[in-house]
């Protein structure tokens, strides 16, 4: 899919976001700060294997709570820093690219249980993250696209209403290579893990 058709996507759901601020939800923004544990596979590369270790990301996010039901969609605008290193044979790793401004678009589900309410929820959430790579190739044998859109899926707690803590699963939706020398099979899938914190405030 080109890069156009994304942003159409994210348009979309933007709308949505904004069409559902009326008299039955309730506006929310907040700051989230987590940690992000690298699970990038390689394939098609001879040679070539990938070091995954954690990273983090945090920033900005909006979220619409919805009075009458469980529904919360949510975006966000932060910075990530994913990292996985290039290593050939036993050589020392190098990185291709770490540095990620990443825009997740989630719809979340509470599960407002009577015996916790307004204490504790359970909650699961699914949707897009736009990433794009702030890095430069410099002299790396491998470049990566610029754009790398992930598909998230998680679970988690919403308590008293302010704090959220949440686990989730990203993959990577197609392959993340731009060129690599001498390799034009080899494929990167951005898939990986993550746990995060979200604290909320009222407007």
């Amino acid at each position: 899919m080109r890069s156009h058709n994304y942003f159409k996507i994210l348009f979309v759901f933007l709308i949505f976001g904004l069409c559902s601020a009326s008299g039955v939800a309730q506006l929310r923004y907040g700051f989230r700060l987590g940690g992000d544990f690298a699970a990038t596979r390689l394939t098609d590369a001879e040679g070539y294997s990938l070091v995954n270790k954690s990273g983090f990301s945090g920033g900005l996010i909006l979220e619409y709570q919805f009075s009458k039901n469980g529904f919360a969609p949510d975006i966000g605008l932060l910075y990530g820093r994913h990292n996985t290193r290039l290593r050939y044979e036993n050589n020392n790793p190098f990185g291709f690219g770490r540095n990620f401004i990443d825009i997740p678009i989630h719809l979340k589900y509470k599960f407002w249980l009577k015996p916790t309410h307004n204490t504790v929820a359970p909650l699961v959430y699914a949707g897009p993250t736009f990433s794009f790579k702030l890095d430069h190739k410099g002299s790396q044998p491998l470049d990566t696209k610029i754009f790398q859109p992930t598909v998230e899926v998680g679970i988690g707690f919403d308590i008293v209403n302010f704090i959220q803590i949440t686990a989730g699963y990203h993959f990577g939706i197609g392959n993340a290579v731009k060129s690599f020398d001498m390799l034009p099979d080899a494929r990167i899938t951005t898939n990986g893990w993550n746990l995060s914190a979200n604290l909320l405030f009222d407007f």
